[in-house]
């Protein structure tokens, strides 16, 4: 015990925390490798063909230019073979973003930091997704820091300007952060009330729309939208509409995904159409199929994606296990979603499969137990009851906007809150192992 004590208080120092973080990365990427088949996912192959063309730095209609600059600047000098170089920087780079999650965590309840810190470095998702071609890695540090930005100024420890930066080069990577803004503001303005309030919301909303400007006057310029991307209709076609039909009437993902496709080309026609253009037409397609869909079927396809982002263990998106023979979950017949699942374990999956997904599962959901136990014992304190708050609000905005598209990485950008949720909890029940029954102010 005292030894595991003495790791863990050496643990609080930033500089040991990231060795340890960066050192278990390193030693999964030498396990898996480093070749394509090793790192690839299905868009890595688009953002690499981004970087390499002459707009690398701008992205596209589509992309945040954020993840296609980082790729252009780590391979540049190395060759457009090194896939290694972008892999191992985005690790030490994930490994500073555990750094963030215990001194967020330590804000939030002093000595939990040591916990929260452990967990992130060990957190399978991020170190998985730290060894994929894939953005969302340098996307979530972004998050971390803004996190641990927003928790001193709660503590009137650091100002908006801060959090405003971080959370504005979150979304120069990711655009999903954008119809969050609303909320963040509101959220930054109760913070204080008053014009110490309504000053902070401005910058932080300032200083986010800044890095958007860019995105939006491109897009504009070039292509005659000035909007921040043009994916959103696409996404709503392709992924939304194919799945919440599937949870209405059994009908399979891909059937509903080609005659969406096909649907889409009888429009178009053979003319080139500009980004914006496709997804007017796709936007068109959404009002005239998916928003005539009963209610009661966008209820069945949410919770259904929900629980799976929330419930998916990361080393399904391992490359090499996304590899294995066996009928995709999308390609998976069932007249619910429940079914679908069901036969998805019983039925499309190989043993082999199901080992990898059972022992990710044996890891990371105890975990999630802790986070939620650390999330209704903030909610019981009054003087931390502000960040628990937070914490649903994005968790909820982040599982609400993936909407149905279920996979592990759409549950990346809650890990730096649910780790130091999960801290908190180790923490408190260091204290008093029964305290989320007997004491109401013992976080």
């Amino acid at each position: 015990m005292a030894q595991a004590q003495g790791v863990l208080t050496i643990l609080e120092k930033p500089a040991a925390l990231f060795a340890l973080a960066f050192a278990v990365r390193l030693a999964w990427l030498a396990f898996t490798g480093v070749s394509a088949p090793a790192t690839f996912h299905p868009d890595s192959p688009m953002f690499l063909a981004l970087a390499a063309g002459p707009d690398w730095w701008q992205g596209s209609a589509d992309r945040m230019p954020g993840y296609t600059l980082f790729l252009h600047l780590t391979m540049a000098p190395f060759g457009a073979d090194a896939y290694w170089a972008p892999i191992v920087v985005q690790m030490a780079i994930d490994a500073i973003a555990c750094v963030a999650i215990a001194r967020t965590a330590d804000i939030v309840k002093p000595g939990a930091g040591r916990y929260a810190g452990l967990l992130a470095a060990l957190n399978p998702t991020q170190i998985v997704l730290a060894a994929t071609m894939l953005g969302d890695t340098i996307f979530v540090a972004c998050l971390a820091f803004g996190f641990l930005s927003l928790a001193r100024l709660w503590k009137g420890e650091g100002g908006p300007a801060a959090f405003g930066f971080w959370f504005g080069l979150a979304l120069f990577n990711r655009a999903v952060v954008w119809p969050f803004l609303p909320v963040l503001g509101l959220g930054i303005f109760l913070l204080k009330r008053g014009r110490a309030g309504l000053r902070d919301a401005v910058i932080v909303l300032g200083i986010v729309a800044a890095f958007a400007a860019p995105m939006i006057l491109r897009n504009g310029f070039i292509h005659g939208n000035f909007a921040l991307s043009s994916q959103g209709p696409i996404h709503m076609a392709l992924w939304w509409y194919p799945l919440v039909r599937e949870a209405q009437d059994g009908t399979p993902y891909p059937q509903s995904f080609a005659e969406m496709r096909a649907r889409h080309a009888a429009l178009r026609g053979e003319e080139g159409r500009g980004p914006f253009e496709d997804a007017a037409i796709y936007r068109e397609l959404t009002r005239e199929y998916l928003w005539t869909l009963p209610p009661q079927a966008f209820v069945k396809a949410w919770l259904s994606g929900m629980a799976i982002n929330l419930a998916s263990p990361a080393t399904l998106m391992i490359p090499q296990v996304m590899k294995i023979q066996r009928v995709g979950f999308y390609e998976t017949e069932g007249e619910t979603p429940l079914s679908k699942m069901r036969n998805f374990i019983a039925e499309s999956s190989t043993a082999r499969y199901l080992a990898w997904m059972a022992g990710g599962a044996l890891i990371e959901w105890p975990v999630r137990l802790l986070g939620v136990i650390g999330l209704l014992l903030l909610l019981r304190n009054r003087e931390r009851r502000t960040p628990a708050i937070f914490a649903i609000a994005w968790i909820g905005f982040i599982l609400a906007v993936q909407g149905p598209v279920a996979s592990a990485k759409y549950r990346l950008p809650v890990e730096p809150i649910a780790m130091a949720l999960a801290g908190v909890a180790v923490a408190s029940r260091r204290d008093d192992p029964f305290t989320l029954w007997r004491r109401r102010d013992s976080v």
